[in-house]
Order: C-alpha cells, then structure tokens, then sequence
C-alpha cells in the first residue's frame, strides 16, 4: 500500500503550472506574450473560458509556504514576518489545493486568494467551508480587480502564474507587489525560466501547431501526447542532439492531463532568463532576494577552474552561468521592496536556530545506497552518511539543528574538522544546497506513532475521497491512488477507536485474516508520509 510522494525531486519538487493563458496564436519560448487586439473584457472571457473548459488541478507548493518564504529570508539575512500570524495573499489561486491547507495548518494567519476562474473559486470556497476555515477569503476577480481595501500582507505568492500571461498582466501583478507588499513582505514568483526552457520550446514549437485545429481539449491532450511519443520513439533511434532531446518528448507524454494542455500546449507561455525578470521586478522597486529552494542555488560543484570563475563575478552574473551550466527551466524567485538592502548569501551560522529534515528525494533513495559505514568509522563521510540515516528515520518530521550539528560532533573524531560546531552546521548547510537535507525556520510536527484515536490532517481528509493526492504537514503532495487508504484516512479524524476504524476496515476487506492489524499497517504509514497530527 506504498503511497509515494508526488514530484519528490531535490529540485523543488511540485509540478509547476500555468494558472491562465489566453486564446491567441502561437508564441515562441521567450517572445512576450502580448494578447491580440481586442477589449480586456474579451481577453478576461477567452482566460476564463480555458480555465473552466479544462479545470486546473491545484497542487500544494511546498516552497511557497511563510514558513518556507521566512527560512529563505533568514539564510540570506534578512528578517522576515511571523508565518504563525502572517497576512497571506495567493494569486491565481485557483481551487484552493495551495491556500487552503496553509490556513488549516495557521489558524492565528490570515489568507485571502483571487483567481479569474469563478469554477475554481467556488471549488475553494467550498473546501475551506467544509473545513470550517474562518481565517480565509476569496475573491473571483481580475488582479487589476483587487479590492482596495484588501489591505497589505506579509507574504504574497503567484505561483504558475507569470510565465502564462500577458505583458500587461505580468505589469499588473509587480504593480501588485510593489503597492500590497509590507515593507518587511516576501514576495514568491514562480516562472519559466531560459536557457532551460529552449529545449522545451522544440517540443512545444511541434506540438502547438499540430493540435491548433483541435477544439476539444480531451482530444487536444489525447493527439498531443501520442504525437510526443511517436517523436521520443524515433529521436531515441538518432545520433546527437536528437537522442537527447528525446527525452523533452517522453517526459510531456507522461504528465498529468492538466498540466499538458495547460503548460505544454498554453498559447502562452513567456520564460524568461533571470536577469529580465529581476529588471522587471526592479522597475517597479522590488529587488530579487534569492530563489525559494536552496538546492537551485550556486553551490562549488562545477570543478575547479569554473568554481573559481564563479567565485569572481557578481550575483547576477553567477546566476545566469549556473542556470547554463544547470541548463535550468523551472525557478521560483522571491522579491523584496529594494528599500530593504542587498541580501548576503547563505550562511552556516543562519541555520543555528532552524530546523532540518530528510528531503523527499533521500527518503525515496535511501534504501538502495550502499550499506552503512561501521560505527567505528569517523571520517567526514561516515558523518554525512550517519546524519542522512538519522534523518530519514525521523522522515518527514524535523529535528533542530542543534541537535543535528551534536549528532556529527559526536561521530567526528574529537580532533578534526567536524568536531567544532561551525563545521558541522557548514556540512549541514552544504547537505541544503545538495538537495539531500531542507531547512525550516520552525519545527514541523508530525507523529510518528499515533495513538488510540488517531487524528489525519484534516485537508488531507477532504482530499482523499475527491483527488489522487493528498497534502501531508509538510505541504507537500502525496500519491494517493489506493481505493482502501481513500477510503479509510476521511475517518481518521480524531473521533474514532482503533477498533471502531478496524471493524469498518473489516467491512471492506472482507478477506482479510487480521482488520486490526491491516489497520495498524495502514495507521502507521499514514504517519510515516506525514499525515497524523498530534
């Protein structure tokens, strides 16, 4: 009954998406993506007529969280609102499947999403009613249509919402920033990102052109993947650049219907290198603070002659050789008022006070690395090995850092390098910048052993009868396909026996030697992908 967690990768993670595009010719990767003439009023119709078409499945976004946002701050030296108490606007909410477990998750926060799709904000509304949310609101506007009394917040997030909108849009939304940011507010953009985002555009540079004359989005989703298949199977068979690029094509075959029509096949599509972006954002007073995901930050593994070319030029520059280097497409950048200063890397002693975990990627991988150095090895490598080991048993809860930096002293020799504090939290921040650990301003708490009458989160509850998926505490989505486990975790509310939950378990596994301990099984892994509270 294995339940994986969706998008585990060390790079973020969550399956980035559009949440608007608009009904026009053809753009290429990094052309603007200005609509066609006509009335805002026909561009308003054409955004909503594809998002209620063909309904975008929201996600939740784990890097977008306050908590996130405020540990990313704090690592580059910036303070940064109290996520337990933070004001929180989402643009482009969509159904709610990214806000409304923040607000269940932040009873004393306050959250407000807009969103053009009226279906989807209803959608939304509806969970946070049957959630009994009274910390959230929605609005089912244009963002040049924000209330004016809205007021201004800590944190705000757009996340798939840039890369897919007009020029004027992407205007109205850093105009947005600028004006409803608080002074002390972090801002998180997802986007498109180039050099990356090339390669894709050759996929897309077929693909849109071939299913143009497609009215129906079901049929739309059906040729254009069958399309991507046919070209992965007959590229893999060339030499060079087209092998490679094979696998642009396998990878669109595979994704999930909405993302395809909504990201793969948009009309519009705007990636951008990161030097536009942050002068786009500075047009406006805001300043680039770093991205949301400390694994896409430049880290010394390029060997030496580039790690020493890097070394020696400024931020930006940095940046954009690395993006090349990574051939990046995905980023998630946060932005401050540019009042605020120039942000200073991270740094090992920034991490004293926060917490860290196993990253969803070192859980998944874990079993199959190689067998554990002896106790009696202390060498720098067995130390690392010992803190991933000690992580992934706690996997998804966090434990301070102070206490991961006692564990790596106390398995270093008492004269080496890892025996001094500084050292160890160096070591921990590298494992950040691998992707193996992820660091939290504040603990997250799971259980992992829950009791007589256990308790699931309750989003995840709403979401088990209804989607795939499932949000864990960490607000990270989980696979949940199994018919049994859907079945079981909306009853796992706290107010049920272990018996009582046994006996309807019985009812649906009827062949079954042993409910109570099926149950057991099932309890435990729900507590094992991060769903039972305390």
């Amino acid at each position: 009954m294995p339940a994986r967690l969706a998008g585990a990768a060390s790079a973020g993670g969550i399956l980035p998406g559009p949440r608007a595009h608009l009904a026009r010719p053809n753009v290429t990767p990094n052309q603007n993506a200005t609509p066609a003439a006509g009335s805002r009023g026909a561009i308003d119709a054409a955004i909503k007529e594809a998002y209620e078409g063909f309904r975008y499945e929201s996600r939740p976004c784990p890097t977008s969280t306050p908590v996130r946002l405020a540990t990313m701050a704090r690592l580059m030296g910036l303070e940064a609102p109290d996520p337990s108490t933070a004001r929180v606007l989402e643009v482009a909410c969509g159904d709610g499947g990214n806000l409304v477990p923040m607000a269940a998750a932040s009873p004393s926060a306050r959250f407000v999403g807009i969103d053009i799709a009226t279906g989807a904000v209803a959608e939304a509304r509806a969970m946070a009613a049957d959630l009994a949310l009274g910390n959230i609101a929605f609005h089912a506007a244009d963002l040049r249509d924000l209330p004016g009394d809205i007021g201004r917040f800590d944190y705000v997030v757009a996340h798939g919402f840039y890369s897919w909108v007009p020029a004027e849009v992407r205007e109205a939304m850093f105009a947005t920033l600028r004006s409803r940011l608080e002074p002390d507010g972090i801002a998180f953009v997802s986007h498109n990102v180039m050099p990356g985002c090339a390669l894709r555009g050759v996929a897309w540079s077929l693909l849109r052109p071939h299913v143009a004359g497609i009215d129906d989005p079901a049929r739309r989703i059906a040729e254009a993947r069958s399309m991507a298949r046919l070209m992965a199977d007959a590229m893999a068979q060339l030499p060079g650049a087209a092998r490679a690029l094979a696998e642009e094509f396998r990878e669109i075959a595979a994704r999930a219907d909405f993302a395809l029509l909504h990201d793969d096949l948009a009309v519009v599509n705007h990636p951008v290198h990161l030097r536009e972006i942050v002068a786009e954002a500075g047009s406006h007073g805001l300043a680039w603070l770093a991205d949301a995901d400390l694994y896409r930050h430049p880290a010394p593994a390029y060997g030496g002659a580039m790690n020493a070319w890097l070394a020696g030029v400024d931020r930006l520059t940095r940046e954009h050789v690395v993006d090349h280097l990574r051939l990046r497409r995905y980023r998630e950048s946060l932005f401050v008022h540019r009042e605020r200063g120039t942000p200073t890397p991270p740094a090992p002693e920034r991490l004293a006070p926060m917490h860290v975990a196993a990253s969803n990627d070192s859980a998944e991988r874990h079993a199959s690395l190689p067998r554990a150095p002896a106790a009696s090895d202390r060498t720098p490598a067995a130390a690392q090995r010992m803190l991933i080991d000690r992580l992934v048993d706690l996997h998804p809860a966090t434990v301070p850092v102070s206490e991961a930096v006692s564990w790596i002293i106390a398995r270093s020799d008492p004269g080496s390098l890892l025996a001094a504090p500084a050292s160890a939290l160096l070591m921990l921040l590298n494992a950040c910048h691998a992707g193996a650990i992820v660091p939290f301003a504040r603990p997250v708490r799971i259980l992992r052993t829950a009791g007589a009458k256990p308790r699931a989160f309750a989003p995840a509850r709403w979401q088990a009868s209804r989607h795939a998926f499932v949000v864990n505490l960490r607000h990270e989505g989980v696979d949940f396909s199994d018919p049994v486990q859907r079945r079981l975790l909306p009853l796992v509310d706290g107010t049920r026996t272990r018996a009582e939950l046994a006996s309807e378990l019985a009812a649906w596994v009827p062949d079954s030697p042993n409910p109570p301990r099926l149950l057991d099984d099932y309890v435990a892994h729900f507590a094992k992908i991060g769903l039972i509270e305390e």
